[in-house]
C-alpha cells in the first residue's frame, strides 16, 4: 500500500481486517520527506477540509458513510472519534482525527508501517496517493500509464460519460463498446487529462 493518507490508511486497514492473516506494508514517505500542506509525519493528515460531508440519511454522502461502517471502516471510526459540532455534516477536529487514525492503524498487528519515499511502483501493490505525489512516484506512475503527465481532480463532482461499451446481453448478442472517464472539477484551462479508454 503505498500512500497514508485517507484512502491508503482505509484500504490498508479493510485488507488487514479481512481474517486471512496477511500482512499488509503501508508506505508512507513522511517525515523522511515532507510536502508543501502537511505539519506532522501522521498518517491520515487533514490538509484541507475538516468535513466528511453529510449525515442527512436522504444525501449520497451520508449513504455511503452507512456502506462504510457496516464494512467496519477505520476512517470513520477514527472520525466518529474526533467528532466536533458540524451542523449537519461530520466535522472532526483535524489534529485529533490525525492522532485517532495514526494510533488505530499503527497498532494493528497486521499493518507494517515503512517509512520514506517510494520512487517506483511495488507489485502487488494498491497505490493511494494524490495530488502531493512526489514528483519521482508522479513519474513512475506516467510511465506505466503511458502518459506525459497526471491531473488529479476533485472528486467530489465527476462527470462520467459512457461513449461506447461492450458486453454480452442475456441473449448472447455483443456489442461493442469503449468507455471513458473524466472529470471536469478543474477549469479547463489547466487541466491535463489522463483519461484512459478501454475496451470493457
Amino acid at each position: 500500500m503505498v500512500g497514508g493518507g485517507l484512502a491508503g490508511c482505509e484500504a490498508a486497514w479493510a485488507l488487514a481486517e479481512r481474517g486471512d492473516g496477511v500482512t499488509v506494508t503501508l508506505h508512507e514517505m513522511r517525515p523522511v520527506r515532507m510536502t508543501a500542506a502537511h505539519q506532522t509525519d501522521r498518517l491520515a493528515e487533514l490538509v484541507c477540509s475538516n468535513s466528511f460531508k453529510s449525515e442527512e440519511p436522504t444525501n449520497a454522502h451520508c449513504l455511503l458513510k452507512a456502506e462504510m461502517r457496516r464494512l467496519g471502516s477505520g476512517v470513520l471510526e477514527a472520525a466518529d472519534e474526533a467528532r466536533v459540532p458540524g451542523g449537519a455534516a461530520l466535522a472532526v477536529d483535524r489534529a485529533a482525527f490525525a492522532r485517532a487514525m495514526h494510533a488505530r492503524v499503527a497498532a494493528h498487528p497486521l499493518i507494517k508501517l515503512a517509512r520514506g519515499e517510494v520512487t517506483a511502483l511495488p507489485s502487488p501493490a494498491v497505490i493511494a496517493t494524490g495530488p502531493l505525489t512526489s514528483e519521482a512516484l508522479s513519474g513512475a506512475i506516467a510511465a506505466r500509464l503511458g502518459v506525459a503527465a497526471l491531473a488529479f481532480f476533485d472528486a467530489i463532482a465527476p462527470i462520467v460519460s459512457l461513449i461506447r461499451s461492450t458486453r454480452t446481453s442475456c441473449s448472447g448478442r455483443r456489442a461493442t463498446a469503449r468507455a471513458a472517464a473524466t472529470t471536469t472539477s478543474t477549469p479547463p484551462s489547466r487541466r491535463r487529462s489522463t483519461t484512459r479508454s478501454w475496451q470493457a
